[in-house]
């Protein structure tokens, strides 16, 4: 299949998604969201959008890389039938969060562009692109709300990968996504602490395939720690990812709930020697030029 035709068989696909069902907050929905108070600051509508940059290293070839990520958090309406940015106040309110880096190597830079939109109302995914570029190929992946299901589509150049699609079905509403939780475990009862159970769609941020299918996990309280960070000191929480016994990511979040921190992540460690330190927060247009 050729780039155009993917790209053409995308717009049917999403330009058939019915708008009803992808309002709908589930009964049982898959992050038990509490008060948060800070998704409803009204600094998320100030006309501006959240910029954390933070110092990152990932492991390419073996080697760490160092580098700047950057992630862009803001609010913003979604047609549900095109799964774009609506045209207009309507639609499903959610979170963009999308995640910017870019990786220097010997020869090359490794380019990676990770967005997520969850439901503002209950941090459900809405949709996801997942998209990577270096000189020897791109790989592009893209999973979103069709009804009762998630359907995902993907382009990997890698041998193994190619041109695919399909459905997550069953308990599609019981179903998170790990490359949103950067964005969803602000939520964190910080204040009663507990384990929560997770089933999760595994990080689409690889130059290679990675399965859509969910995965089960547990999210656990560390510690409330003060962290010596590029941004200076930084009271935060810790949660940690856990895969049996086995702890998968350390994710670290400001404890102040109120703007302009709003439980920001600062500190981050996973797989892959993926770590983010925070170096600045802000509040910012972005794309004005």
């Amino acid at each position: 299949m050729t780039a155009l035709a993917l790209l053409a068989a995308l717009a049917l696909t999403t330009s058939c998604a019915p708008a009803d069902p992808v309002n709908a907050v589930p009964d049982s929905p898959a992050w038990p969201v509490g008060d948060g108070g800070w998704r409803t600051d009204p600094a998320w509508w100030d006309g501006l959008a959240e910029k954390c940059v933070y110092d990152a290293t990932r492991s390419i070839y073996g080697v760490a890389r160092e580098y700047r990520a950057t992630a862009y958090t803001n609010k913003q309406q979604m047609d549900p039938r095109t799964t774009t940015k609506a045209d207009g106040g309507e639609g499903v309110e959610c979170f963009k969060h999308h995640w910017s880096e870019r990786v220097p190597t010997e020869n090359y830079d490794y380019d990676f562009s990770t967005a997520t939109f969850s439901r503002t109302s209950d941090l459900a995914p809405f949709k996801l692109t997942a998209a990577t570029q270096e000189d020897c190929g791109a790989s592009f992946k893209t999973m979103w709300r069709d009804g009762a299901s998630l359907r995902f589509l993907e382009s990997v150049y890698f041998p193994g990968g190619g041109v695919s699609e399909g459905h997550i079905r069953k308990g599609s509403d019981e179903v998170l996504l790990e490359d949103a939780l950067t964005l969803v475990l602000r939520d964190y009862p910080f204040d009663a602490p507990r384990t929560i159970a997770l089933r999760l769609v595994p990080s689409q941020r690889d130059t290679h395939r990675v399965p859509f299918e969910p995965v089960r996990r547990e999210v656990r309280y560390g510690a409330r720690e003060a962290l010596e960070l590029p941004v200076g000191t930084v009271d935060a929480h810790r949660l940690e990812l856990v895969d049996g016994d086995r702890v998968q990511a350390r994710y670290w979040f400001a404890a102040d709930g109120s703007a302009p921190w709003l439980h920001a992540l600062v500190r981050y460690e996973g797989p892959g020697g993926v770590t983010f330190r925070l170096r600045s927060i802000e509040r910012t247009a972005y794309w004005r030029r």
